[in-house]
């Protein structure tokens, strides 16, 4: 049995640059939207948990909505705003109060009172008292809730948020996972080896936009799941490569984060392009997953792409890859196509098996018998003086 576990979603929507991650960081008390000094950084939904006033709930950030751009990032970006408009308790709807009512803010009003969703105007960047006056153009717009907010300086968001959370107060239950429970699995590898569309299948939704272009990947996109009964966080990370070849600030931090998202995870799921075979930057990946001491399983993907495959192709594969990854020959390793979901459905069961290996705690006088049977048929060789 498999279903996402998201409970009261609070999502923050709005056109790009428009200070919705800087919000995000902000309710949740965390880094983990990446904020940078251009528009169109986020790209997927990203959530995380928040408390106010003791009540539990999730924040949602999503990407900037432009919905007549031709480009196909955006219009992805302008789905998964639609996707997490509708999976949500309540919307916040971000404007910039500098710039003024934008033709697209009209545009994603139509979208939000289509939806007939409960939500909220906040009218972020008043950074001073008398910014406050910016909210007067947005009246137009005929919402109930306005708030003027700071972002930045964390100014008029506890207001915001009273109003909010009264919403939930009918609610009895309080259904955000237990993280000291969770099994985290990330999903690690160079750009442009199929992460998103892998994470996209293991969770039966678009979780994360997919295109051709590597580097779309920026923020680490977890999901929550809840498999046979146990809680699982399936993370998409951004694709890691060598610093040399990093084009930007940008991609270097979100590679930061990537190796973050590793050293905090209980198993690694890395994945190679079949296509490329195993190069010198998955040999690298593998490299930080195995020094972090990492559970490993070794995810084949696009085997789709492999002409004329006979019985003897995968493991001709297989002997390739022991030979360049040798001291992580102990890590299972799966032929998939996230394409044309080929044994993706496998890969959950295999993460769970294996870290309940890595789990396994074995007593003194087991590990003491092994290392006396061990020495008693291999006698470990004598020193040069021959007298130890």
């Amino acid at each position: 049995m498999l279903r996402q576990s998201y409970h009261r979603i609070v999502s923050l929507v709005g056109r790009p640059n428009v200070g919705k991650s800087t919000l995000f960081n902000k309710i949740t008390r965390t880094k983990k939207s990446l904020v940078f000094d251009e528009p169109g950084v986020t790209r997927d939904r990203i959530f995380a948990k928040a408390t106010y006033n003791e009540i539990n709930f999730f924040v949602c950030d999503t990407g900037g909505f432009e919905p007549t751009s031709k480009d196909n990032i955006k219009k992805q970006l302008a789905e998964q705003a639609k996707l997490a408009i509708e999976e949500s308790h309540t919307v916040i709807f971000v404007v910039d109060g500098r710039e003024g009512l934008h033709p697209i803010d009209a545009e994603l009003m139509k979208t939000l009172r289509k939806a007939q969703k409960n939500f909220v105007i906040c009218v972020n960047k008043c950074d001073l008292p008398k910014d406050d006056i910016f909210i007067e153009e947005f009246r137009q717009l005929g919402a109930e809730h306005i708030f003027a907010v700071s972002g930045e300086h964390s100014r008029g968001i506890g207001e915001m948020l009273e109003t909010i959370v009264a919403k939930f107060a009918d609610e009895k239950t309080d259904k955000i996972p237990n993280s000291e429970n969770t099994i985290r699995l990330a999903i690690i590898g160079k750009p442009n080896v199929g992460k998103s569309s892998l994470l996209n299948r293991l969770v039966g939704e678009t979780r994360s936009i997919v295109d051709p272009r590597p580097g779309t990947t920026r923020d680490a996109v977890d999901v929550f799941l809840k498999y046979h009964g146990k809680d699982l966080q399936v993370i998409d990370t951004a694709g890691i490569r060598r610093k040399s070849r990093m084009s930007d600030k940008l991609e270097k931090f979100s590679a930061f984060r990537s190796l973050v998202c590793l050293e905090e995870c209980d198993v690694a799921i890395l994945v190679i392009d079949a296509s490329q075979g195993v190069t010198d930057a998955d040999t690298r990946v593998v490299g930080y997953a195995f020094e972090l001491r990492k559970p490993i399983l070794i995810v084949i993907n696009k085997w789709d792409l492999i002409p004329d495959k006979t019985s003897k192709t995968s493991q001709k594969f297989l002997d390739n890859l022991h030979i360049d990854l040798k001291y992580v020959h102990y890590a299972p390793v799966i032929f998939v196509s996230a394409f044309e979901n080929l044994r993706v459905a496998k890969l959950l069961p295999m993460c769970l098996d294996i870290y309940d290996q890595s789990s396994q705690r074995f007593p003194t006088s087991k590990v003491n018998n092994a290392l006396k049977e061990i020495l008693t048929k291999h006698t470990p060789p004598l020193t040069k003086n021959k007298s130890r």
